[in-house]
């Protein structure tokens, strides 16, 4: 197991991050002399960054490579199927319950449609996004993410996180809802903006509902590393809002005058991932940091992730890396179509050529890797979703790939 490490939450506690590094690493080089019966996969580095969508010309240029093996295959009689290709840079996709699904590249600004298994030519909308090409290539920018209302057979709503061009700063953040009418997507509201310096990475746009009436939105430091601690700012955050973007009355800051009331958590460098379990309630999000530290953790309300005072804060991390993972795409799976997974997390890792990750976020006593991180499948580079069908979507982005995990 070269070049990861996972960490359980009792032993992260109130350790320096030196000490944390050395007791893992000897764990995991225990752990790698008795899994003799791993499968191997040959897996080429990513960026030498934590971010999640650096470029084929950037990639090209790495020359650091190391393998990795998987710790786990799939579970008996599950299967990893290739469901197409011919997407153009697929950044995440979500589910309608009609059983289409939606994919969003980050290039060209389309929403494209997987209806039975068929990618459909005409796209579901068509955004005119802001793209940074040529020397500004290695950048998170154009459409980001999608999530589907889960009250959308009622309202037919569809969220997007996406940049845009802007005449006065080059580009903005966007965060914006569409209607389903007629099999396309209609009437975009831009629900909130965030204005910053043109070219900016670091964007997130990790989104999911908590509960029925309450959106969560991971939105990155914009490479703004003092804005993440200021709660009167919007970069390096979780805001909590409501379908038209408004700050929901129990936030933990509202009616403060030094803060925005949207804000939800802080000390965020990028969290590409937001999940919650509708079950329980509990809600989870992926942070990339710098070098160390990429990790999932448990989204605690008003909370403070550090950044960038700390390379790992002290939330606690169910798993946490140290070599830049660049985590991108995170769900709670609660469906029933794949039992062992009910309940669990699922996230991908766009470096080291992609993998979809399985983790139990239930406590787990001591150094229990097996619990915490199993790398189940390899080419999840950049989005996960359940279907409306109960099985697992992965996206590949850098072979413009749509795989599917059934039995």
């Amino acid at each position: 197991m070269v070049g990861f490490r996972v960490e359980a939450t009792a032993a992260v506690a109130g350790q320096k991050v030196a000490d944390i590094l050395a007791a893992v690493r000897a764990i995991t080089s225990v752990l790698g002399l008795l899994l003799v019966a791993v499968v191997a996969v040959a897996i080429g580095c990513g960026s030498d960054s934590a971010d999640p969508t650096p470029s084929p010309e950037s990639t090209r240029e790495v020359s650091l490579r190391y393998d990795r093996p998987l710790l786990t295959s799939l579970p008996t009689g599950y299967r990893l199927d290739v469901m197409l290709d011919g997407l153009s840079r697929p950044t995440s996709l979500a589910a309608m319950p009609d059983g289409r699904l939606l994919v969003t590249e980050q290039e060209t600004g389309r929403v494209r449609v997987v209806q039975d298994g068929r990618l459909l030519d005409e796209p579901w909308y068509e955004l005119p996004v802001h793209f940074a090409t040529g020397e500004f290539a290695v950048q998170e920018l154009g459409l980001v993410s999608v999530a589907v209302d889960p009250l959308f057979a009622e309202n037919g709503f569809v969220y997007i996180y996406f940049t845009e061009r802007d005449e006065e700063n080059g580009s903005r953040t966007v965060f914006g809802r569409l209607r389903d009418a007629g099999g396309r997507g209609t009437a975009l509201k831009r629900l909130l903006t965030i204005d910053l310096a043109a070219e900016r990475r670091h964007i997130a746009g990790g989104i999911a509902f908590d509960g029925e009436d309450a959106i969560l939105l991971g939105v990155g430091d914009h490479e703004r590393p003092d804005l993440p601690p200021r709660i009167d700012s919007l970069a390096g955050k979780v805001l909590r809002i409501d379908r038209d973007g408004i700050a929901l009355p129990d936030n933990p800051f509202a009616g403060r005058s030094d803060a925005d009331p949207r804000v939800y958590a802080y000390g965020l460098r990028n969290p590409f991932g937001v999940a919650v379990d509708q079950i329980t309630g509990r809600a989870f999000i992926t942070e990339n940091r710098n070098v160390v530290g990429d990790a999932v953790y448990e989204l605690e309300v008003g909370a403070d992730y550090g950044w960038p005072a700390s390379q790992i804060a002290a939330n606690e991390p169910l798993v946490v890396y140290d070599v830049p993972m660049g985590m991108a795409g995170l769900i709670v799976y609660g469906g029933d179509a794949l039992p062992p997974f009910t309940g669990d997390l699922f996230y991908c890792t766009f470096n080291s050529g992609g993998g979809l990750h399985w983790s139990e976020p239930e406590e787990v006593v001591g150094f229990d890797l097996v619990l915490r991180d199993r790398l189940i499948a390899p080419g999840c580079s950049s989005g996960v979703a359940e279907g409306a069908d109960g099985f697992l979507y992965l996206l590949d982005y850098r072979d413009g790939k749509l795989m599917r995990i059934s039995r």
